[in-house]
C-alpha cells in the first residue's frame, strides 16, 4: 500500500500547474477511493478521509489532467505491446439539475435508461490482458445533440479526434465493439487520423470478393467485384486459413465492404464448437490472428468499467455539475489502474495470476481503520511484534494470501 502512495506521488510530481495543497489532495483522494467503505459521496468521503465535506467538493470542481496523468502510468508500468479500446457505458442517474441527464443504452438491462453515459478511452496491455483507463469523457443527451445538429456518433468520432495524438503514441489501432461498424465512425477517423479501426461485422454482412482477373477490355467500368461472400459457407480458395487450434480457425482476406464502402481485412472465425464470427480491420496489411487478439483484448475496457462500478464508487456520484463528475468518473477509473500496476503488474509471480479488485478494496480499508487506531493510541510500528500486529489487520478478510 506504500508503494500506491509513492507511485502516485511520484508522477502528480511530474505534472506541472499543481500547487503543493493539490498535489497533496490528490494522492488522498486516489488512496481514500481504493480504501472507501459505503457509499462514494462527499460527506462519507470526509468521514474516511483527511478532509471536510466542502474541501472535496470544492477540489471535486477543480479541473485536472487526467489523461497526463494515465499515459504517465501506462507508459512507466505497461509492455509495449499496446492497443487503444474506446467504449460508451451508462450510469444510472437522477436529478432535474443533473448536467446531460437523457436517455442510454444499458448493455447490462439491453434497453434504453433514464441516466448519463460516459465515453470512456482504455489502453489495453496485450502481454499482460488487462485495460488501463485512459480518460472518460460524459456525453451530451440526444436532445443536447440534436440542438447541435450532430449525432450520437458524431460525438464517439470528435471524441477520438480530439485525442488523436494521446492515442497514436500508444497504438496505431483503435478497437471498438460492433456497434461502431458502420462508415458515420470509421471514415471520419480514416480521414482525419493515422488511427486504423479494428471492429465486428454483423453475422449478415454484405460483403463481397475482389475480382483478381484480368481487364476484359469492353467497355464500361471495369470489374473490381467477384461475387457477394455467404457468410456461412466462404470460398475458402481465397479467404485463406491464417491459425489454427483446438477452439478456433481464423480465415483472413482482403474483401470490399458494401456498408463502409471500402476494402478491409477479413478475419472470419470458424469456432470448432460451432458457429462463426466476422472481424475486421481497415489495415490491409495486418493478419487475421492479430485482429483476433486485438479484438479479444478489447473485451478487457468492460473490466475496467466493472471493477470501477463494484469497487471504487463509478456509479454512485452525487455531484451534479458536468465538472464534478468528469473527477468522478476518472478517479474512479484511474483508482482501478492504479491498483493494476502496484498489485498485478508489480508483484504478481505468474502471468496465470489473476488480479482480485476485491483484495486490494479490503486491504486498503484496512488500512484506513487500522491507522487511525495505531495513531490516535500512539503505538510504535518500529517493534516486530507491534509490526506483525499491524501486517495481519490489513490482511484481515483478504481472499487470496
Amino acid at each position: 500500500m506504500n508503494k500506491s502512495e509513492t507511485l502516485i506521488g511520484a508522477i502528480i510530481g511530474k505534472l506541472s500547474g499543481l500547487n503543493k495543497s493539490r498535489e497533496k489532495f490528490m494522492i488522498s483522494i486516489f488512496m481514500l477511493y481504493l480504501g472507501l467503505r459505503g457509499r462514494y459521496n462527499f460527506l462519507n468521503m470526509a468521514r474516511y478521509g483527511e478532509y471536510g465535506e466542502q474541501t472535496y467538493r470544492n477540489q471535486f470542481d477543480k479541473p485536472f489532467d487526467f489523461i497526463e496523468f494515465n499515459t504517465t502510468i501506462i507508459k512507466a508500468n505497461c509492455s509495449c505491446h499496446l492497443v487503444n479500446a474506446f467504449d460508451p457505458s451508462y450510469i444510472p442517474k437522477s436529478g432535474k439539475e443533473t448536467e446531460h441527464l437523457g436517455k442510454f443504452w444499458s448493455g447490462c438491462s439491453q434497453k434504453v435508461l433514464k441516466g448519463i453515459e460516459i465515453g470512456g478511452f482504455a489502453v489495453v496491455d496485450v502481454e499482460n490482458n488487462t485495460a488501463f483507463s485512459l480518460e472518460a469523457i460524459q456525453t451530451p443527451s440526444v436532445k443536447e445533440l440534436k440542438a447541435e445538429d450532430k449525432t450520437l456518433v458524431n460525438h464517439y468520432v470528435s471524441l477520438v479526434i480530439e485525442r488523436k495524438e494521446n492515442l497514436i503514441s500508444f497504438s496505431p489501432y483503435l478497437a471498438v465493439d460492433g456497434y461502431f461498424a458502420k462508415k458515420e465512425f470509421i471514415n471520419p477517423i480514416m480521414n482525419q487520423t493515422e488511427l486504423q479501426v479494428i471492429s465486428k461485422m454483423r453475422s449478415d454482412a454484405n460483403l463481397h470478393y475482389i475480382y483478381r482477373g484480368e481487364s476484359t477490355g469492353l467497355r464500361g467500368r471495369p470489374k473490381t467485384l467477384d461475387g457477394k461472400i455467404k457468410m456461412q459457407q466462404i470460398d475458402k480458395r481465397r479467404i485463406k486459413l491464417c491459425f489454427e487450434n483446438d477452439e478456433i480457425k481464423i480465415y483472413e482476406g482482403i474483401v470490399f465492404s458494401k456498408s463502409l464502402k471500402r476494402k478491409i481485412k477479413l478475419a472470419y472465425l470458424e469456432l470448432n464448437s460451432g458457429g462463426y464470427a466476422v472481424l475486421f480491420s481497415t489495415d490491409l496489411n495486418l493478419d487475421g490472428q492479430t485482429i483476433y487478439v486485438y479484438y479479444k483484448c478489447r473485451y478487457q475496457i468492460e473490466f475496467l468499467f466493472r471493477d470501477a462500478k463494484q469497487f471504487t464508487g463509478l456509479t454512485q456520484c452525487q455531484a451534479r455539475s458536468e465538472s464534478k463528475m468528469h473527477f468522478h468518473f476518472n478517479a474512479s477509473l484511474t483508482s482501478v489502474s492504479i491498483a493494476k500496476c502496484v498489485y498485478f503488474l508489480k508483484d504478481r509471480k505468474a502471468k496465470s495470476e489473476s488480479f482480485s479488485m476485491s483484495d486490494v478494496k479490503t486491504m486498503h480499508l484496512n488500512k484506513i481503520m487500522a491507522d487511525r487506531i495505531f495513531a490516535n493510541l500512539e503505538i510504535d510500528l518500529s517493534c516486530k511484534k507491534i509490526r506483525r500486529v499491524y501486517r495481519d489487520a490489513i490482511w484481515l478478510g483478504k481472499i487470496a494470501c
